[in-house]
């Protein structure tokens, strides 16, 4: 089950497998902002306002149960301008 799944201001935030978290909580003592919390012993996107997608809590977790999705964003070339 993935659950954290949020979506502000249609901006991407992480997402959390709980079934992978083994309850190491090194995200949340990583997290520099505080979006990342402990909830009965798994790690919880807690404050999704905060979250400033540095990408610090992907990389320190041993499981693997965080992931940064990302958002491509086309822009027009110069032909399709009005």
């Amino acid at each position: 089950v993935i659950t954290d799944c949020a979506k502000m201001n249609n901006l991407p935030l992480p997402v959390i497998d709980s079934t992978r978290c083994n309850g190491a909580l090194i995200c949340v003592d990583a997290c520099p902002t505080g979006a990342i919390g402990a909830v009965d012993g798994k790690c919880r996107l807690v404050a999704p306002e905060r979250c400033e997608y540095c990408l610090v809590c992907e990389d320190v977790c041993p499981q693997g149960a965080i992931s940064l999705p990302f958002m491509i964003v086309f822009s027009r070339t110069n032909q399709e301008r009005p």
